[in-house]
């Protein structure tokens, strides 16, 4: 037990004791046990109470060192966690993260309370400020896992009692479920496309299921034309690429913007399994080996991007935001259904999972997922249409009950 002293200050009675703090220095403390010290005659009293709850106190600062981050407000302390746990994420997840930051958590809790005077109801209401916003539950969870690990660490490192985010009452997540094209408005899509900016990305998205980054990672030594085989091996992104490993990845260029960004060639994908081949068919060689002659006798701006698949008119390439960006304007334009561009991936799974002729294995492999349960209960939908087909194949079963001839 820690050494301590009761005081009166105020009327009340005070505990006064030393905690340790980081480096090994002490440092005092003075806390209230908000018991009366002194009756109507100006008698002291409840000294024995005010002890009882001083060791109560006491108690709970039994090894807890002190340190200047629980002092910080809440939005000092996530930027500060960010930081440090960079290095554990994908520069895109990092550059998401930080304008979550910039522009939820730093309006909300700058120069607020220190991290730990915060308890779960300044959170709650901080939730409870974002729905009344209009902000999803989801963006709301997408916060607090931004915010959380500032009192893990706080916890962990013994700077505060108790981690509050352990009782915080979370808004309920509802399941919003991936819209997706189905084979008529691939088609419909295609033709759109044919000519677009983003013609070739689209294409690919299509046919082969690629997630966007893999699209623009492709260069043309990854296409075997001899045996046929379009290997999928690397991707490009755009964020700070200092917190990939060394070794990894290699600065291809830089976006246009006021705060300019890494454009990064990965030489991984997101898992192993994602490191696939596929064999090209007649139509999908043809269109390459068009894009390939179209692309040799480009007038190019830069030769920078030479090797690449997805170009513009002038040899620059086209990045993963600028394909979500021109995806939206297309659809605009040809009074599409919206859907996100990744859902394209969605719409070549399904079409391939809702087809019998295929085996599980042999869809999984196709969309390069790691398991078949990723593969069946995220990216694989079915039609309304279908349902009348297993109905059809059921009530066949049962003659007798669905016989309307008489007897």
């Amino acid at each position: 037990m820690i050494n301590y002293k009761l005081n009166i200050n105020k009327g009340l009675w005070h505990v006064n004791f030393y905690v340790e703090e980081v480096g090994g220095k002490k440092k005092r403390k003075q806390l209230s046990t908000r018991i009366k010290a002194y009756d109507n005659y100006g008698r002291r009293i409840n000294k024995r109470i005010a002890d009882e709850k001083a060791k109560e106190i006491v108690s709970r600062y039994d090894g807890i060192v002190d340190s200047e981050f629980a002092s910080w407000s809440l939005d000092k302390c996530t930027e500060y966690c960010l930081e440090l746990n960079k290095v554990k994420m994908s520069p895109t997840t990092y550059n998401d993260y930080q304008c979550a930051l910039n522009k939820h958590i730093k309006p909300y809790f700058k120069n607020g309370k220190p991290l730990k005077d915060i308890r779960a109801k300044d959170i709650e209401c901080f939730c409870n400020t974002l729905i009344d916003a209009g902000k999803s539950p989801k963006t709301v969870h997408k916060m607090l896992s931004l915010i959380e690990p500032a009192f893990r660490y706080a916890e962990k490192n013994d700077f505060i009692l108790r981690n509050p985010m352990r009782v915080v009452d979370k808004p309920s997540k509802v399941k919003k479920g991936s819209s997706y094209y189905n084979a008529e408005q691939l088609n419909k899509l295609a033709q759109a496309a044919k000519g677009s900016y983003i013609e070739t990305p689209v294409i690919l998205a299509m046919v082969l299921g690629l997630r966007r980054s893999e699209i623009v990672g492709i260069t043309w030594d990854n296409v075997d034309f001899e045996n046929r085989l379009l290997h999928i091996k690397q991707s490009v992104i755009v964020g700070d690429s200092s917190i990939l490993p060394h070794g990894t990845y290699k600065v291809i260029g830089h976006t246009n913007s006021s705060k300019p960004k890494d454009i990064i060639l990965k030489y991984f994908l997101k898992t192993e399994s994602s490191e696939r081949s596929f064999t090209m068919n007649d139509a999908l060689y043809s269109y390459l080996k068009a894009l390939k002659a179209e692309q040799d006798n480009l007038i190019r701006e830069t030769n920078e991007y030479r090797d690449f698949l997805c170009v513009n008119a002038v040899g620059a390439l086209i990045t993963p935001d600028s394909i979500t960006h021109h995806f939206i304007k297309l659809l605009d334009e040809n009074e599409l259904p919206h859907i996100r561009f990744h859902e394209l991936r969605h719409s070549c799974i399904s079409l391939l999972a809702n087809n019998t002729a295929f085996s599980v294995k042999q869809v999984q492999d196709y969309a390069g997922h790691s398991d078949f349960l990723t593969t069946f209960n995220v990216y694989s939908h079915t039609d309304d249409s279908d349902k009348k087909t297993e109905m059809d194949y059921i009530t066949s079963c049962f003659t007798n009950l669905f016989d309307s001839s008489e007897e």
